[in-house]
């Protein structure tokens, strides 16, 4: 699974379709620019922010009721398994994220990876709120994207490794459900 996400997020990243990353990106980080997007943007984007999963994860594993609990371990074996697979993919493909050529750790986006993971764990407890979770994580995806620290196709391939590797991972939900402390 590792080894083909890696070829997908190279193959997404191949010269023909880095014109293209750039030209979205531009349009969201320069012409999309306001006052008020400025305020709301770092907002939604620390919903990204793996240590507002891994506290909420700690909080609801430890005190949560018995649903409450199952859901924290949902999420944060999701978490674990779509945050190793980002920092493995990020390792491997090296990509200079837009601003900052100097940090080569722009592919798959982390936050994007952690949103989307979240949302699929949290939809899969709670499918009456999918659309909710879902817009939250796309709005942290646009959030990257806008504040400058992610090409388009690195928030595409961070959700991507954070829906698939969250849907394998509810493909054990018994096992990690039986977990006991």
């Amino acid at each position: 699974m590792t080894a083909a996400l890696a070829l997908m997020a190279l193959v997404i990243w191949a010269t023909p379709t880095m014109a293209a990353d750039r030209y979205l990106f531009d349009r969201i980080h320069d012409d999309l620019s306001s006052a008020v997007l400025d305020d709301i943007v770092p907002v939604i984007n620390d919903f990204g922010s793996s240590k507002y999963v891994i506290g909420a994860v700690l909080l609801t594993t430890v005190l949560g009721n018995d649903e409450l609990r199952g859901t924290g371990l949902l999420v944060g074996a999701g978490f674990a398994a779509s945050a190793l697979t980002t920092v493995a993919l990020k390792r491997s493909i090296g990509r200079s994220r837009p601003l900052n050529p100097e940090d080569s750790y722009s592919m798959p986006s982390g936050h994007a990876t952690v949103a989307f993971s979240a949302a699929t764990a949290l939809a899969h407890r709670y499918p009456r709120w999918r659309f909710a979770f879902y817009t939250v994580a796309g709005g942290v995806a646009f959030a990257r994207v806008y504040l400058g620290r992610h090409y388009p196709s690195d928030v595409l391939v961070g959700a991507a490794v954070g829906v698939g590797m969250t849907r394998l991972v509810l493909g054990h939900e018994q096992r990690i459900l039986s977990v006991s402390f």
